[in-house]
């Protein structure tokens, strides 16, 4: 069952559940299986250091260490900024109303994309849910807003858009430079070569 995320835009509220686009669903794909001399499927392992032992799928993990070698549990760990203060996580976009907030074209052209989603009404009011939306995109065109799919410290920045197919969710990270412009510099000061007639070779 696809996952659920409730927006908010003043006073009203709405609920879609999102589906991953990916190049799989638009196009297909195809996988390769190896299998050995009994047609039993083989998988991928790794080898340890030492070279004695075969360490299968799920037998290698990663921790992090402390400065003196010693396992530090995730939820032991605190995340600071530069100063030493510590930093909150962002809460998972599916446990909060996101606020939906007007943006531009331009803004949303800056974006650098990571995921879509396609979004579907929530079965409990599925017309009143999406023409709602629809009317709010029509007149804004592009809705931006943070989004995080699982509790953490680095939220993404997510626009919400849509065409003749649906609504769509943009996920990714804003590019932080400015674009100015398509003009060009017309006065660049161009030093012109000129010929020496009088180049003496014995300089040389």
């Amino acid at each position: 069952m696809a996952r659920e995320l409730s927006f908010t835009h003043e006073d009203t509220r709405f609920s879609f559940a999102i589906e991953k686009v990916d190049r799989s669903k638009l196009y297909g794909y195809t996988s390769v299986e190896t299998t050995d001399e009994n047609n039993a499927l083989c998988s991928m392992a790794s080898i340890s250091d030492d070279g004695l032992h075969i360490l299968s799928k799920g037998c290698v993990g990663y921790t992090t260490l402390s400065e003196d070698g010693r396992y530090i549990a995730a939820k032991d760990i605190v995340i600071t900024n530069k100063e030493g203060e510590k930093i909150e996580k962002y809460p998972s976009s599916f446990n909060e109303d996101i606020p939906l907030i007007a943006s531009t074209i331009e803004e949303y052209l800056q974006l650098n994309v990571k995921s879509i989603y396609e979004l579907t009404p929530s079965e409990d009011d599925v017309e009143a849910d999406e023409t709602n939306l629809l009317d709010l995109l029509k007149m804004n065109k592009v809705l931006k807003f943070r989004f995080c799919y699982r509790a953490g410290y680095d939220a993404d920045d997510a626009f919400m858009v849509h065409n003749n197919e649906g609504i769509f969710m943009i996920i990714g990270k804003q590019n932080p430079f400015e674009f100015i412009g398509l003009e060009q510099n017309n006065n660049q000061q161009v030093e012109e070569e000129t010929e020496d007639d009088d180049f003496d070779f014995g300089m040389l």
